[in-house]
């Protein structure tokens, strides 16, 4: 059943109401995604599909490496079909099938990145040519973060930037140039210091880890504002509940204990407002 003219009511209010607090989910990200294929057309579920790339990404590198694959990983394609794909790439995305075609060419240039450096480079360039305009303002959010955190292990670790920022754009290009405590970009991006922050003050690498988890939710809390019945409502549901399944999965008593005291930490830090919920 296809939504006929954009209209997602009947889906969005079929699905449960979540929060960051949220300690038992009632949906799984695997269940969403088996419900989303009912519902949206194929255009719609490729663009959905393209947040589950990265896993698609990472089980690329493991079969190049004569590694099993990790069963647990949620791609687009499957073990199969990706052993088939780095063969003879045909059906996979562009990024994907230009990067195997290139490991195949006997001339080819020999890169001093890591593998998952260069294809995940890759796949961030092929989001931001995406027209969807929450795929593409998520991407550069998400990857202005990713690139942040990196540039901070970089400067830490005593490790060489150029090698490990990915990208092209001001953001990145400040981060492999500048030598000042914020590379210069705080003023225009607000988030930096609150990434530089937790830097300096949150040694519990979990934690920061978790708190970083929010601000990518109140960055989707502003894209989706009040519409809600859009397509970006669906896609912000999804990747919330990506985040939500990915700390529910710490199934050990330390793991629920860890979860806990995170909880109450953030909630007592940033008093979560009602409007920062799903």
């Amino acid at each position: 059943m296809n939504i006929a003219g954009g209209n997602y009511y009947c889906l969005i209010a079929g699905l449960p109401e979540i929060s960051p607090d949220d300690k038992k989910l009632s949906l799984s990200v695997r269940e969403l995604r088996s419900y989303l294929n009912d519902y949206l057309t194929k255009k719609e579920i490729d663009i959905i599909n393209l947040f589950f790339y990265p896993n698609d990404n990472t089980q690329i590198l493991r079969l190049l490496q004569k590694q099993e694959a990790d069963p647990n990983l949620q791609t687009v394609f499957t073990t199969s079909q990706l052993e088939d794909e780095i063969q003879d790439p045909i059906f996979v995305p562009s990024y994907m099938k230009d990067y195997l075609l290139d490991l195949q060419k006997e001339d080819r240039e020999i890169s001093n990145r890591l593998p998952e450096v260069e294809l995940s480079e890759r796949y961030w360039n092929f989001m931001l040519s995406q027209r969807e305009r929450l795929v593409k303002r998520y991407a550069e959010f998400s990857l202005n973060i990713k690139n942040l955190i990196t540039a901070l292990n970089c400067r830490k670790y005593h490790l060489d930037i150029d090698k490990e920022v990915i990208g092209n754009s001001y953001f990145s290009k400040q981060l492999k140039t500048s030598r000042a405590k914020d590379f210069e970009l705080s003023d225009d991006y607000p988030y930096v210091d609150q990434v530089l922050n937790l830097f300096e003050k949150d040694n519990n690498t979990a934690e920061r880890e978790y708190k970083i988890d929010m601000l990518y939710w109140e960055f989707l809390d502003e894209m989706t504002g009040h519409k809600y019945f859009t397509f970006d409502n669906v896609i912000a549901f999804m990747l919330k509940l990506m985040i939500l399944e990915r700390w529910s999965k710490m199934t050990t008593e330390q793991g629920k204990t860890i979860f806990r005291e995170l909880l109450e930490r953030f909630k007592n830090e940033f008093q979560f407002a009602k409007e920062f919920d799903i």
